[in-house]
């Protein structure tokens, strides 16, 4: 999926195809082709960078006991190529519930 710069800053849910290598053993005609041998991730945060066709995911911020900015985050990072769908998430608030 081509991502737009339009997702950065947003909390998205991102589902996305894992290309997962467990070395499983099968008979040869039976071993799985294509997205069919690919495992499927859901994950929720805030895409917050777009380079070179990697989305960087915010998943957690950490703040020291009297900083008041983060100082470290916890990321994934998801090539466009691989992404099946991306969600934007808006507060009840702003969907007027």
């Amino acid at each position: 999926m081509k991502v737009s710069k339009a997702f950065l800053g947003k909390v998205c849910q991102i589902t996305w195809l894992d290309p997962i290598s467990e070395n499983e053993r099968n008979e040869i005609d039976k071993a799985p082709k294509g997205k069919a041998a690919l495992a499927k991730w859901v994950e929720y945060g805030v895409i917050d960078d777009l380079s070179d066709g990697v989305v960087r995911f915010q998943h957690s911020v950490a703040f020291g006991p009297l900083d008041h900015r983060p100082d470290e985050a916890l990321f994934g990072w998801i090539p466009e190529d691989l992404i099946e769908t991306i969600i934007i998430l808006v507060p009840e608030a702003e969907r007027g519930v």
